[in-house]
Formats: C-alpha cells, sequence, structure tokens
C-alpha cells in the first residue's frame, strides 16, 4: 500500500534567494572586517535589487 500524499510545493523565489545570499555574505565580510570586500558585496546587491 503507498501511503504517498502530494503536497503542494512552496513557491521558489529565485531573486529573494539571491538577495539573501548577497546579504549574508556582506554580514560575514563586515564581521571579519573586510570592509573594501563587503561594499564591493553591498554595491552588487544595490544594482541586482534596482536601488
Amino acid at each position: 500500500m503507498n501511503d504517498y500524499v502530494p503536497r503542494p510545493r512552496e513557491r521558489y523565489d529565485a531573486h529573494w534567494v539571491i538577495k539573501r545570499d548577497l546579504a549574508n555574505i556582506i554580514a560575514k565580510y563586515t564581521e571579519w572586517g573586510d570592509l573594501e570586500t563587503a561594499a564591493v558585496y553591498k554595491e552588487a546587491l544595490a544594482r541586482y535589487s534596482g536601488d
């Protein structure tokens, strides 16, 4: 007997994932004190977000 019940999948928002990952990268470099690299990623996040 098969008890598998298909469930609807949550919508996958790739843009949100990219923004989240860039924010995490910025936080890590800031934490490590590498503000120059963090600024590069902040610029990338701003371009990606359209700001």
